[in-house]
């Protein structure tokens, strides 16, 4: 038994020992009339009541969704049916005794968007509250989080087994913007929580928000006491993360369609992702775009990453002559230019069948690292490694231009 559990079990305990009819009334809806929190309603299921919040918004048209569903290989008309999933659970590590308290919905309906969140008002409800999230799921043609596929999904996964309920949820794909948002966004970032997401990208503020690390004591405190207006900032929150879900998904369409007015590590960041995609004739003009821009002043603080990138591509394009350019001036240039000169012996060797040019790259690049600060075992011991290769290719007998030591 995990320590979490042991901990919710108690907590439960102590609110059944104090009041002889808990919220909810066994189950039934008894007893939380007067503690229901503001504009909530207790719907029936074929499990008992849940207590939901119903929203409707206005002017949220769907969209293109052309060059998501393009990039990411999903159907246009299963993207255009989005399900946007957030939780708020009862802790923040997860495991068998975490409980999502809170499961925020929102799809899109009409030329507006449908808001919903269910609400546990009484831990026997979760049996309804994962069926009526079930029913929602059931229409999704993708479902969209962020950083669900690693929380959100698992754990409503985890508590499905745990209530011995019906396991054939249906399992829509799932778009989990955390994965696109650090390929795309995380080189001119800190870090890609949502929040900073917002700030950066979305230019969303919030005022006044719950920090996460609080919002399971926040519910406990209502199961306690039962006063409605400490889970209003939880019911703010957790509206707040879907619905910048929604207006995420629209940015990265908009990023995906064109780069024309990113900020240049914005571009960089795209380019990752069209390359890790396979999308390399894009990717490539966006690299070599990215690599102009650098040599003539343009706000690049990776050109050396642009280049290596660039180059690459270029290389197995077939395009080596342009590859051998970019790499030699990374190798002039740059104040680490091991990787560079590493790609530029494995293009002299192969491509340009140019031995002597290969080793002459391999040990100077040798040579400056045994000067570096600090220096990196994987360069040197691939370096080594591909000077003796060279070394029995040219019938060198192995051995070396000059001692290294260091």
């Amino acid at each position: 038994m995990t320590a979490d559990l042991i901990a919710l079990r108690a907590r439960i305990a102590a609110i059944a020992a104090r009041s002889p009819s808990p919220a909810g009334g066994g189950g039934q809806g008894g007893g939380t009339a007067g503690r229901l929190p503001a504009n909530c309603a207790e719907e029936l299921t074929p499990f008992g009541p849940v207590l939901v919040r119903r929203e409707w918004l206005a002017d949220q048209g769907e969209g293109d969704v052309g060059a998501l569903a393009t990039c990411l290989g999903l159907a246009p008309d299963e993207l255009r049916r989005p399900l946007f999933l957030d939780t708020e659970t009862t802790g923040l590590s997860g495991g068998t005794g975490t409980v999502a308290f809170m499961v925020g919905l929102a799809w899109r309906d009409g030329d507006g968007l449908r808001l919903v969140q269910y609400f546990l008002g009484d831990f026997n409800q979760e049996s309804a509250l994962l069926w009526a999230v079930g029913q929602c799921i059931r229409d999704a043609g993708v479902l969209v989080s962020y950083n669900g596929r690693s929380f959100d999904w698992p754990l409503l996964q985890t508590r499905l087994v745990m209530q011995r309920a019906d396991p054939a949820w249906p399992s829509p794909p799932h778009l989990d913007l955390l994965t696109l948002a650090r390929r795309i966004f995380k080189p001119r970032l800190p870090d890609c929580a949502l929040q900073t997401i917002e700030q950066a990208v979305l230019d969303l503020h919030r005022a006044d928000d719950l920090p996460g690390t609080m919002i399971p004591g926040r519910y406990f405190a209502w199961l306690r006491n039962g006063d409605p207006s400490v889970l209003d900032s939880v019911f703010v929150h957790n509206r707040q993360d879907v619905l910048s879900m929604v207006v995420l998904l629209a940015r990265f369409e908009t990023v995906l369609r064109s780069s024309d007015d990113l900020d240049p590590l914005d571009r960089f960041g795209r380019a990752r992702f069209l390359e890790a995609r396979g999308f390399e004739r894009e990717a490539i003009r966006e690299y070599r775009w990215l690599w102009s821009e650098a040599r003539h002043g343009g706000r690049l603080m990776a050109r050396g990453a642009v280049g290596l990138r660039l180059a690459r591509l270029l290389r197995r394009d077939g395009r080596w002559g342009e590859a051998r350019t970019v790499l030699e001036e990374c190798w002039q240039t740059q104040s680490y230019p091991y990787p560079a000169a590493i790609e530029l012996a494995k293009l002299l060797e192969h491509q340009a069948r140019d031995l002597n040019a290969a080793r002459r790259i391999v040990s100077d690049a040798l040579g400056l690292l045994g000067f570096a600060a600090v220096p990196n075992p994987q360069w040197r011991a691939d370096l080594e490694r591909r000077l003796g290769r060279l070394d029995r290719r040219l019938g060198l007998g192995g051995g070396r231009a000059f001692a290294l030591t260091g």
